[in-house]
């Protein structure tokens, strides 16, 4: 009997010292890494980055309507008193007469030409006599500019102070000014800013020179607002 026993535990333990060294083999597997599943949580390749950075375009860019005005060149040739004059009827409307007035356009021009006075007046200086004549070439002027172009010499090429010549005057000094708004509700809103931007240049600048002059006296204001509401004016002054 002993002897059984003892054979029995030496088989025993015989079995156990073959079993350990698989046991410790096989769990070594237990912790390897899991490609699959690693995988998925890996950053986003560089593919996926230009797909995203495709979604991202430029904002488009939006144009708003601005207002502007263009400096007035200096001066040429002064008409003298032995000038001939023509009509301001029969000056250059390649375009045909203006229509007439509205009662905006009629409205803007007055204000227009209260807001001149009244910034010369804050200067100490005497307010610009209303001329009908001047008033009238100078709406041709800015129903002129509405078809060929922002400019003082549209239509023919002729000087600002040919140009008003023409129209009947006889004068030692001339200035135009010309100013075109975009559509703004009131509209003297942006007729407003365009006015006061050419009173606030330095006092080099033509549009300056011509709004705070004490060498012209008379002024007449033109006054054109189109079809899509943008406001085309020429303000004309004499001495």
């Amino acid at each position: 009997m002993r002897r059984d026993r003892l054979a029995f535990t030496v088989i025993s333990l015989f079995v156990l010292l073959l079993l350990l060294p698989a046991c410790a083999s096989g769990g070594s597997g237990s912790g390897r890494s899991q490609p699959g599943r690693d995988a998925a949580h890996a950053p986003l390749g560089s593919g996926a980055l230009t797909n995203l950075e495709r979604l991202a375009t430029p904002t488009p860019t939006v144009l708003i309507p601005s207002q502007h005005t263009t400096p007035t060149p200096s001066p040429q040739a002064k008409a003298t008193s032995g000038a001939q004059a023509t009509p301001a009827a029969n000056a250059a409307a390649p375009y045909g007469p203006p229509p007439p007035l509205t009662a905006l356009e009629q409205y803007l021009t007055q204000k227009l030409f209260e807001q001149i006075n009244s910034d010369r007046a804050a200067q100490g200086l005497y307010p610009y006599v209303w001329n009908a004549t001047l008033a009238a070439g100078a709406r041709l002027h800015s129903w002129n500019m509405y078809h060929c172009g922002f400019s003082h010499t549209c239509p023919d090429g002729l000087p600002q102070c040919t140009r008003i010549a023409n129209e009947g005057f006889s004068f030692s000094d001339c200035g135009e000014n010309i100013g075109l708004a975009g559509p703004s509700s009131p509209a003297w809103t942006n007729v407003y800013q365009v006015q006061e931007s050419m009173a606030n240049e330095p006092a080099t600048g033509w549009h300056h020179i011509h709004l705070f002059s004490t060498t012209l006296h008379r002024v007449g204001i033109g006054v054109y607002v189109d079809p899509s509401g943008w406001v085309w004016f020429t303000e004309d002054f004499i001495s």
